[in-house]
């Protein structure tokens, strides 16, 4: 079994979902949370390529994110908004507010065609090797710093890079979706 093979298929597959959620959501509010203690549809949206763009670019490569990019400034700003963890309810919403479906679906296409060919770099060794430096490249930015952003990857630093690349690149982001799916019903 071809555990490199494995990852970049569940990283396809995680994009193709983005895009069937944005475009199920597009008559739905994406700023107003659906329920109590939720975030906003677009905050949630969002954070998922910027996961992965954060992950890849910041803790793993050490490179500048796709987010940086001139073309994605109208999008959420990193610098405040992190990669939409630890926010408060008003951040939350001022973040999803900055979401805008077609730039966000472009976005999403280049982190996962970044993360794809970098994926296809590595040998099935490499997934096993721990990934060093994780705590201090989460320090990179400070929206990645802030006490409650820090909660959200606590216990990340030192694990190895498949398993990093599964957990919050991959699992998570499909937690997520479910959490999309039952928002959209209730918003319905």
């Amino acid at each position: 079994m071809d555990a490199v093979a494995i990852l970049r298929n569940r990283v396809g597959a995680v994009n193709a979902n983005l895009h069937v959620l944005v475009d199920r959501s597009a008559d739905v509010d994406w700023i107003t949370p659906v329920a109590p203690g939720m975030s906003p549809i677009g905050l949630t949206l969002w954070h998922i390529p910027r996961t992965q763009d954060w992950l890849l670019n910041t803790c793993i490569r050490v490179t500048a994110e796709v987010a940086d990019r001139p073309e994605f400034a109208s999008l959420p700003d990193p610098n405040l908004y992190g990669f939409g963890t630890g926010l408060t309810p008003a951040e939350a919403s001022a973040a999803a507010a900055d979401v805008e479906a077609e730039l966000l679906l472009r976005y999403a296409d280049e982190v996962r065609d970044e993360l794809d060919e970098w994926l296809t770099s590595l040998a099935a060794d490499d997934l096993d090797r721990p990934v060093e430096g994780f705590e201090e490249r989460q320090r990179t930015r400070p929206a990645y710093c802030t006490p409650a952003a820090l909660a959200e990857v606590d216990g990340l630093g030192g694990l190895p890079l498949g398993v990093l690349l599964m957990r919050p690149a991959v699992s998570h982001l499909l937690v997520h979706f479910g959490e999309l799916d039952t928002l959209l019903q209730l918003a319905g």
